[in-house]
């Protein structure tokens, strides 16, 4: 009987997530594989300056999606313009230091070896995807000319 018992804390400790800073290796190659990514996008092409109409929704239906500018938008920003980010896709400039932050706290509870999957409150996600649907509309109704895209394109 004790064997057993033994057994179990044997492999109760083999179940427990690794705990140290070499488990901060799988975010930091995360985030910097999306910088490269960024940084080669943006010494590949300006947006601005060349139209390659990457959105179907937008191209088949003439509304712009929540996703509609991000490039550009990304591309401001990586040159320094806050105000054109903005103005490119402003929910792509407020997620992206909620994502910052969620991959902070990613790599803090990896390193201490606590769970990864942290489960989301239903209402939470309801608010978000009620936000982003509020912000595909308002983004295609002329009030909210603010809110689409811009491009510098045929200018």
């Amino acid at each position: 009987m004790t064997q057993v018992v033994g057994h179990r804390r044997g492999a109760a400790a083999q179940d427990a997530p690794a705990r140290g800073p070499r488990r901060a290796l799988l975010p930091l190659v995360v985030v910097a594989g999306g910088l490269v990514l960024a940084l080669t996008v943006q010494q590949v092409f300006d947006p601005f300056r060349t139209d390659i109409p990457l959105c179907a929704v937008h191209h088949l239906t003439g509304l712009y999606c929540p996703g509609c500018g991000a490039i550009r938008g990304v591309h401001a920003l990586l040159a320094g313009d806050l105000l054109l980010a903005l103005r490119s896709n402003a929910l792509i400039m407020v997620a992206l230091p909620v994502t910052a932050l969620l991959i902070g706290i990613w790599t803090r509870h990896r390193i201490q070896g606590r769970p990864t999957t942290v489960p989301l409150p239903r209402s939470l996600v309801i608010a978000l995807l009620a936000a982003i649907a509020l912000f595909t509309v308002l983004r295609n109704v002329p009030a909210f000319w603010f809110l689409a895209p811009i491009s510098y394109i045929g200018a």
